[in-house]
């Protein structure tokens, strides 16, 4: 092909191949071009452009896919590539900027020192991250007022062809006051070799490394700025005895951005007409989370503020959180986004409907190598990062690209994507047990993003298939959540199993009001085995509602049905609760034998979920009984049996078992492995008033009153009277153990008013042993009043009921808080 002299000559020329292949549509063109491209097509309208006359740029890569689809020739394909690359550089010129004299380094350091410090030192550091992340301010710091000579490179305007090597180092010469440069390369880099002597060189802005390797001349310092990971170059540069380092530049963290924007803030109030307003830390704070670590955006949000002389701090800390948070990043991150090609440019798109961060192996199950590709060209250009298997995408570039994604593409297309992220999703959870447990931030994600686009049967389908391990891993809150976003397309009424898993989970986070009033609804529609299942968590709410008679009803009712509907599974776990909560009655007897039952329906069923609940209720039964290491034994049991991590109420109970012994430092050891936010309601409860008694025993009076008053409150308000009771006993005993100390007459009487309620919640719901518990309270409190009839009464009353019981409290002294 001879070489064209102008764009309508490439488009003509264009014309004719398109004419020599038949005539062929731009819609086929396309769709070959998605052939080759993974299935990514252009717009049939960009592909008609590059046929034009009259452009002023062309698509070079687009004009050598055209070449390679219509003519099948690869080497053809680059000349014309290379035609029109050639084209587009003489349309456009190239214009290199080069400054010579040092940089102002005043406050260049801040946010930055710990990274100075650790920088080594090389010939050649290369600066790599994402724009606006502060490279050329770091530049600026490393060179620490040295002369320089900074060149422009430009290498991130799409818009701009690269610059020839020859250029830019007649360029850097003639800045330095050459006036006569030969065109050689060779006799250049000698040149410069000689003139550079004691000053250093940026190169700002720069590309790959072949585009930078004729600018490297070996005895000369540089600092290179770059967008694109310039990891591997940094290695060909030590290959050839040239000392190179790469450091990523990485956004700042909280600490060095409320450095940089209160020094920012200052030099403002600094400037005439500007007054110190004083800086509002929490606010600044505020400002400080919205900037996400980008000096470049800490440097316009500063801006703002001193343009608002009459704003409070507070007032502009609402405003930035309430725009998007791209809003003063878009231009840049356009134009760093502008020159990706197609597929990579897709690829950001669809990821930006998932999350910041999650597992690549969704993004890896959707297109394959094509992908993988196209990660690994999204990193380089450090717009994500991909850690141990993770993509993670900076908040800003994420709410750029998500926005981006949403606006410019269509619904169809996205939904497309969606569907094959979450399929990938559930074939992650069939081939691998634990994977939501693991990736359970990845799944909401993915159900999120197909609750948006529709897909309510698959949100539905990730919610029912992941609760199972959500469930053996004491993911309650994330499971309910993950319910609550299928729920809101599909609603309850056709999806039963939906309706139970947030009966469950509500169940477990003590919300038990909304519990009870989703399974009811459910049961009026329910049959067979999804009857005896809702009797079943019915029975659960109730028991935690202390209406321990109504739950042991619930509880005989759903093994009837469970055995009617042959599914032993099931009728296990129901006789395994009507067990407990026989315990808590303190029918002891009577619970021993019910958890023999489950214990041998679970074993015979291979039931791993309820042989670990059964077995750690039992512990709790054989502690209250005083049997102590039959207990202990249990839990190892349980430990020895599960391939997860021990589930939190094991771990609680070992604490109480600890504490029975009398060993509070081992108490602390198990608690604070049991204790997590976001658990089971019932087994944090247990840990934190747990924890309250000990800190009451180590001195720490007061944090161990705040600890308990707050998980009495939070009982009432959840309507649980079974917490309510435990916790107003233990809030009482703290109290009395403050009384001894301090002499308080008035935490006596308070803490005999605390031990009267909860005594009169625990007669009420039928729980005995906190009966017992209470009237020894009470005793202890009348003894403090000096009151010694009533003390010995209740004392008597307390030991009594023990003994009836059969708890090791009737065997033990009376321990105090």
């Amino acid at each position: 092909m001879p070489e064209p002299r102008t764009f309508d000559e490439l488009c003509a020329r264009l014309n004719e191949l398109r004419a020599a292949d038949g005539g062929t549509s731009f819609a086929e063109i396309a769709r070959r071009i998605g052939g080759l491209r993974g299935g990514v097509e252009p717009a049939k309208v960009t592909v008609y452009d590059c046929f034009r006359p009259g452009r002023r740029r062309i698509d070079e890569h687009l004009v050598g896919d055209i070449v390679r689809v219509l003519h099948g020739d690869e080497s053809e394909a680059v000349r014309w590539t290379d035609a029109a690359r050639s084209l587009n550089g003489i349309r456009s010129g190239v214009r290199i900027e080069v400054a010579a004299g040092s940089r102002a380094t005043d406050g260049a350091e801040v946010g930055r020192e710990d990274v100075l410090a650790a920088l080594p030192h090389v010939d050649v550091l290369l600066l790599t991250g994402l724009p606006g992340v502060g490279k050329s301010t770091l530049a600026t710091a490393v060179l620490g007022g040295v002369p320089a000579l900074t060149v422009d490179l430009r290498a991130s305007d799409p818009d701009r062809p690269s610059a020839d090597p020859v250029d830019v180092l007649r360029r850097m010469l003639g800045a330095m006051g050459n006036r006569s440069v030969p065109y050689d390369i060779a006799r250049l880099r000698e040149r410069v070799r000689g003139e550079a002597a004691g000053r250093a060189i940026v190169l700002e802005d720069a590309g790959s490394g072949e585009q930078l390797m004729p600018l490297i001349v070996p005895g000369v310092r540089y600092v290179v700025t770059s967008r694109v990971d310039l990891g591997a170059f940094a290695s060909r540069l030590r290959s050839e005895g040239i000392s190179a380092a790469h450091v990523p530049v990485r956004p700042l963290d909280d600490a060095g951005s409320r450095r940089l924007l209160a020094r920012l803030l200052a030099d403002a109030a600094e400037s005439p007409g500007r007054s110190d307003r004083g800086l509002d830390g929490r606010a600044l704070d505020r400002i400080v989370a919205v900037s996400g670590g980008l000096p470049l955006d800490l440097a316009m949000l500063a801006g703002v503020v001193a343009e608002h002389a009459g704003w409070t701090f507070d007032d502009l800390a609402s405003r930035f959180e309430t725009e998007p948070r791209d809003a003063r990043m878009r231009p840049v991150l356009e134009a760093a986004t502008r020159s990706l090609i197609a597929p990579d440019a897709d690829l950001l798109a669809d990821l930006a409907l998932i999350d910041r961060e999650f597992d690549e192996r969704v993004l890896l199950a959707t297109g394959g190598q094509r992908v993988a590709r196209g990660l690994e060209s999204l990193r380089s250009r450090h717009l994500l990062e991909r850690v141990d298997g993770r993509i993670q995408v900076h908040a800003t570039v994420f709410a750029f690209a998500a926005e981006r994604s949403r606006a410019l593409r269509p619904v169809s297309r996205r939904r497309a994507f969606v569907a094959r992220a979450t399929q990938a999703v559930l074939e992650s959870m069939a081939t691998d047990p634990e994977y939501a447990a693991r990736e359970v931030g990845t799944l909401l994600a993915v159900a999120d993003a197909a609750r948006e686009h529709g897909l309510d049967a698959e949100a539905v389908d990730l919610a029912t298939r992941a609760h199972p391990t959500l469930v053996r891993w004491s993911l309650w809150a994330e499971s309910l959540r993950l319910h609550e976003v299928a729920s809101v397309g599909a609603g309850l009424d056709p999806a039963p199993a939906l309706a139970l898993g947030i009966a469950q989970c509500a169940e477990k986070l003590g919300r038990y009001d909304e519990a009870l009033i989703t399974l009811h609804r459910v049961r009026r529609t329910a049959a067979g085995i999804a009857l005896a299942r809702t009797w079943n968590q019915i029975g659960n709410v109730q028991r935690w509602m202390s209406h321990h008679e109504e739950a042991l009803e619930s509880y005989a009712t759903a093994i009837a049905h469970a055995r009617d509907a042959g599914d032993r599974v099931v009728e296990g776990r129901a006789q395994g609760n009507h067990a407990d909560t026989l315990r808590i009655l303190a029918r002891y007897a009577e619970a021993d034998a019910g958890y023999d039952r489950a214990l041998a329906m679970a074993i015979a069923e291979d039931d791993a979920l309820n042989m670990a609940i059964v077995r750690g209720n039992r512990a709790l039964h054989l502690l209250a009984v005083g049997r102590l290491d039959e207990a202990e034994r249990f839990l190892d049991v349980l430990d020895a049996a599960s391939a997860e991590p021990t589930p939190p109420f094991a771990l609680r109970t070992r604490a109480l078992i600890a504490e029975a012994r009398g060993d509070d430092a081992g108490a602390r050891v198990w608690l604070e492995r049991a204790l997590r936010p976001d658990g089971e309601y019932g087994t944090e409860a247990d840990a934190a008033l747990l924890a309250a008694r000990i800190d009451s025993r180590d001195g720490r009076s007061a944090a161990a009153r705040e600890t308990a008053e707050s998980v009495l409150q939070a009982a009432v308000a959840a309507g649980s009277p079974l917490i309510a009771t435990e916790a107003g006993n233990s809030l009482a005993e703290i109290l009395l153990r403050v009384a001894d100390e301090s002499g308080d007459a008035e935490s006596v009487l308070l803490a005999e008013r605390r031990a009267r309620e909860a005594r009169g919640i625990a007669e009420a719901t039928g729980d005995r042993a906190e009966v017992a518990r209470s009237d020894g309270i009470l005793g202890a409190a009348a003894a403090a009043r000096g009151d010694v009839g009533t003390a010995a009464l209740l004392s008597a009353a307390s030991r009594d009921l023990y003994r009836e019981l059969g708890h090791r409290c009737a065997r033990e002294p009376a321990r105090e808080g």
